[in-house]
């Protein structure tokens, strides 16, 4: 298994080693990673449309930037209801229904949102599109946890270096097509017909023979009962409500306080994602060789210095360079957190998955809202910087992390 995951992080590689993993490595194992992985690309070009379109969007509307950030919040709010029952739906109905479902509900969206008349109608069809994405992810990192083994952090590195990819790639394309005079309905409708092919091809791939470890004898709920749990969830809160929230208003931001068109905020969000995508790239290959919590200190200690320097610096330019940064940050936070949810919750993994990703649910309503309400009240540079403020509070958390992990031991 060890072969198989440092091979994966070499994308050429990675089916040919999947399948030689072991003797008894099931036929479908390298398609599942390999459709994992493009599970998170097309979701990671999905959630970067309404961001980099933001500005038409709010135009169109005809909204209050209070108004834009409830439409945009909807998702999130979805995501989170999703996120709570899915380990029951996972059990209830088997991986491969929950992963077909998922992303066709997400299909379902955002072709509603590309008929929308108003913020309203698009907020009822962002949370649609959230209610899919939810349970998909629990499921996706769920199969990922239970298939890695010892390597689940490369694997997860590998399969989510692709969430990245798609959101840097779909920003400079999106923002060029509508700059040629494209419709931003069209590219809601290109987005559904993407995602749907996504669940199609799930609904394809026979997963449910995945044994998803159930909790240990009287031990059910004790991942959501544990303090680490907590922290793990607080965590991929602030992480989650940061990230997303610049993905969804870093064009905005650029085209209204910077004064740049909309072409150069979209290479601008590219770039954003591209540092993601690129921290990923390299961590799916080494990330095993350092410690998951000194890993997850040091990224998050990038974030909080890049993040600020890019708010408050002198010239666009160096802004951008600031954000790019901040992405590379960001990049391995999301997964090492749920690779320690898994390592030391083994038996109780769908558990785990689920509280954490219940916690980044809550942050990706409460953050990015909150963010809304005091750029309309104080300007986009003040919700900028309570942005910056929150991504230095993963530090500290990430600290109280490692110290309880070192007080606990090794294992929950």
């Amino acid at each position: 298994m060890a072969h198989l995951l440092d091979s994966a992080a070499h994308c050429g590689f990675a089916k040919r080693t999947l399948m030689q993993a072991t003797p008894t490595s099931p036929p479908w194992l390298p398609w599942a990673v390999g459709l994992s992985a493009a599970s998170f690309a097309v979701l990671g070009a999905c959630l970067t449309l309404p961001g980099t379109l933001l500005p038409l969007l709010v135009e169109r509307f005809e909204i209050r930037l209070v108004e834009a950030g409830s439409m945009l919040v909807l998702q999130p709010v979805g995501y989170l209801v999703t996120v709570i029952g899915a380990q029951y739906l996972i059990e209830r109905w088997g991986m491969r229904v929950v992963l077909s479902a998922g992303p066709l509900a997400f299909a379902l969206g955002y072709g509603g949102f590309g008929l929308a008349s108003g913020w309203m109608s698009g907020a009822a069809m962002m949370l649609i599109t959230g209610l899919g994405f939810g349970v998909a992810e629990v499921a996706l990192n769920t199969l990922l946890i239970n298939i890695g083994g010892e390597r689940r952090s490369n694997l997860l590195n590998f399969t989510h270096l692709f969430f990245g990819v798609g959101s840097f790639v779909a920003p400079p394309l999106v923002a060029h097509a509508v700059a040629a005079g494209a419709s931003w309905r069209s590219c809601f409708a290109v987005a559904a017909l993407a995602m749907a092919a996504v669940g199609i091809g799930w609904s394809r791939l026979h997963v449910d023979h995945v044994t998803v470890p159930a909790a240990a004898p009287g031990g059910g709920g004790r991942a959501a009962r544990s303090r680490l749990g907590y922290l793990l969830a607080a965590l991929l809160g602030v992480y989650v409500g940061v990230e997303m929230g610049l993905g969804g208003w870093l064009t905005k931001y650029m085209v209204s306080e910077r004064r740049v068109s909309l072409t150069y905020a979209g290479n601008v969000l590219s770039l954003y994602w591209m540092g993601l995508a690129a921290g990923r790239l390299a961590l799916s290959a080494l990330s095993h060789r350092f410690g998951e919590t000194a890993l997850l200190l040091g990224l998050t200690l990038v974030s909080a210095l890049a993040l600020p320097a890019a708010v408050l610096a002198p010239a666009a330019w160096m802004a951008v360079l600031g954000f790019a940064v901040t992405g590379l940050g960001f990049s391995g936070v999301f997964p090492v957190v749920i690779a320690l949810g898994g390592r030391h919750h083994p038996h109780d993994t769908a558990g785990i998955t689920s509280v954490m990703i219940t916690g980044a649910g809550l942050g990706g309503i409460v953050v990015p809202w909150a963010m809304s309400a005091i750029a309309d009240a104080a300007g986009l540079r003040a919700g900028m910087i309570f942005y910056a403020l929150m991504g230095a509070s993963m530090v500290a958390l990430a600290e109280v992390v490692r110290r309880t992990i070192d007080a606990t031991g090794e294992m929950q």
